[in-house]
């Protein structure tokens, strides 16, 4: 009898662990908790054996820091991971808000160097979006291509462009920094040009000036993995409905999962509602 139990009981652990691993990798719907703001987030595989966008919270004072990291590479899973954990490590004083540019450059070079320091020369590289909430004031960074936007009264508004070739193609043409040609040649390269976890890491893309929330908007951020394989009039129709944000990030997952591209990216969607 003990020769049949020990084979049933390791059969047993393996449909367990298969189960739970099957729904880790469907998972869909992660709420997040804030005291003043309504949150809701939502991420896929996609196509992809492995998760590497990685996102986080951290409440400071009444102000939220939100952040989404689309990890590149073998152990870019790792590198998005060290991003997040450093922007949320030195979110630590609210006077960090008198200069929220200066918060955002010295976490993005702190995350840069530790990924550079932990992992080996091109193993892990992120995207990173970071944005500060503070009453009805709005602050954002961004390296990469993930992308920061607002949706008000039926309009899903870009707050940030991304660090892409042909954004980069486009700001030199205008800066007369490269001719007409060289600029149509580029302009269909949607590449990464600038992440965190790279020795040649530049500039990021920084806000002007704080933009002024009004309420029931919705604060939104999204991974590459939503940008190429959503139309963005598909996104702005499902933030429409007056649905909660967990469900709207999740219903825009279930849009990613259910596209007929063959090779889709992780997908993650952070949605926070001002109130």
């Amino acid at each position: 009898m003990a020769d049949i139990a020990i084979p049933v009981a390791l059969f047993l652990c393996l449909i367990i662990l298969f189960v739970l691993r099957w729904r880790d990798k469907h998972r869909q719907g992660v709420p997040l908790l804030h005291s003043t703001c309504e949150l809701g987030a939502a991420s896929t595989f996609g196509t992809r054996a492995v998760q590497q966008d990685y996102f986080g919270v951290k409440e400071l004072e009444g102000a939220l820091l939100i952040l989404l990291a689309d990890g590149i590479g073998q152990h870019g899973d790792i590198a998005a991971k060290l991003a997040v954990d450093t922007f949320r490590n030195l979110f630590v004083n609210k006077a960090i808000l008198d200069k929220p540019q200066y918060f955002f450059r010295r976490a993005a070079n702190a995350s840069n160097k530790i990924i550079l320091n932990t992992l080996e020369e091109r193993q892990g590289e992120s995207s990173v979006a970071a944005v500060v909430i503070d009453k009805s004031q709005f602050f954002y960074m961004l390296v990469g291509n993930c992308r920061v936007a607002v949706f008000r009264n039926g309009d899903l508004i870009p707050v940030s462009e991304g660090q892409t070739i042909d954004v980069l193609a486009r700001h030199r043409y205008e800066e007369g920094r490269i001719s007409k040609q060289q600029t149509l040649e580029l302009l269909d390269r949607q590449r990464r040009y600038n992440v965190i976890g790279q020795d040649s890491f530049e500039e990021l893309e920084l806000f002007s000036k704080p933009l002024k929330l009004k309420k029931n908007d919705l604060i939104v951020v999204m991974s590459e993995g939503v940008l190429n394989t959503l139309r963005w009039k598909e996104i702005e129709e499902i933030l429409e409905k007056p649905q909660s944000p967990q469900f709207l990030a999740e219903t825009v997952i279930k849009r990613v999962d259910k596209s007929p591209m063959v090779d889709k990216a992780n997908a993650t969607i952070l949605i926070c509602r001002q109130s």
